[in-house]
């Protein structure tokens, strides 16, 4: 078996080079990436768009080829399944790290028990991917308002295997400290926290916080318009950059001694990153559109 840190990075790569392929591909973008609101904006503001010819008949058959694909549609507010998988994958580690059950020690072999992580990181990182995860869920199920508005289903299955692969990746380079027989918790050392920690969940809960006020001021508007207050003055999506923030944090706080990042985690951010970034620039034109 390939290292699980290795696999981890290269579904998160395929991600990123998808996103930044869709980029270049206005169908692609048009049908596949704008979703909810965005995507019913754009498709009623614009039909005229829809009609014009292809300028080549490889664009029109590659046209067809992607609106078909995009006709495959579940409701927007299956969002709210990323995070039951995200708290699920949490909880399922957790009661395997915790446990030294046999799925996350094969996993550790796989790898070779090279040192990575500290036994602190991987119990810390997890935990706060479990709250990450459970925060989100909480607000998806409390803030979220009911729409018609729909995504291509293709999206809603790589949302849920991006959460389910984030969630090995918080702890996946301490297979050196998993594969210790001994329970991780007897590994443990309640020290000082390291500068580099400190930083790191300092950010998180900034991060974690901004996200949250996010939410709850767009929740607050009685329609899908600019918002006005605080951050939302100065950038079009604050909840997006704080997304970005958050797995920063995590990527500063599960990284092996001896590296700024922790590499698997940062591979996931590139994800995140080019993603939102479509979405967000879309958003901005939506409502500049409108």
């Amino acid at each position: 078996m390939d290292h699980p840190a290795t696999l981890c990075k290269a579904f998160f790569g395929v991600g990123t080079a998808v996103d930044l392929g869709g980029i270049l591909l206005p169908s692609f973008r048009e049908n596949i990436m704008n979703y909810g609101s965005r995507g019913t904006k754009e498709s009623d503001s614009k039909p005229s768009d829809l009609k014009k010819p292809s300028t080549t008949s490889n664009q029109s058959t590659l046209s067809k080829i992607i609106e078909n694909l995009a006709s495959y549609q579940v409701p927007h507010s299956w969002f709210t399944h990323y995070y039951l998988f995200s708290v699920a994958s949490s909880a399922f580690w957790g009661y395997q790290i915790f446990t030294g059950g046999r799925i996350v020690k094969v996993l550790a072999a796989s790898a070779g028990g090279r040192s990575g992580m500290t036994a602190n990181q991987v119990v810390l990182a997890w935990a706060l991917m479990g709250a990450q995860g459970g925060r989100r869920l909480y607000e998806s199920l409390t803030l979220t308002k009911m729409s018609k508005s729909k995504m291509w289903v293709g999206l809603w299955l790589i949302g849920i295997a991006y959460y389910m692969v984030m969630g090995v990746s918080v702890w996946v380079e301490g297979s050196a400290v998993i594969s210790d027989p001994r329970p991780i918790t007897s590994l443990l050392e309640f020290t000082k926290p390291s500068i580099k920690t400190a930083v790191g969940v300092l950010l998180f809960i900034f991060a974690s916080a901004l996200q949250n006020d996010s939410h709850k001021h767009l929740a607050s508007l009685k329609k899908y318009s600019l918002p006005q207050r605080g951050p939302f003055k100065q950038i079009v999506c604050p909840h997006y950059m704080a997304e970005c923030l958050i797995y920063v944090a995590l990527a500063i706080i599960s990284a092996p001694p001896g590296q700024a990042l922790n590499k698997t985690v940062l591979a996931g951010l590139g994800f995140v990153v080019t993603n939102l970034g479509v979405t967000a620039d879309s958003t901005k034109k939506w409502v500049v559109g409108g």
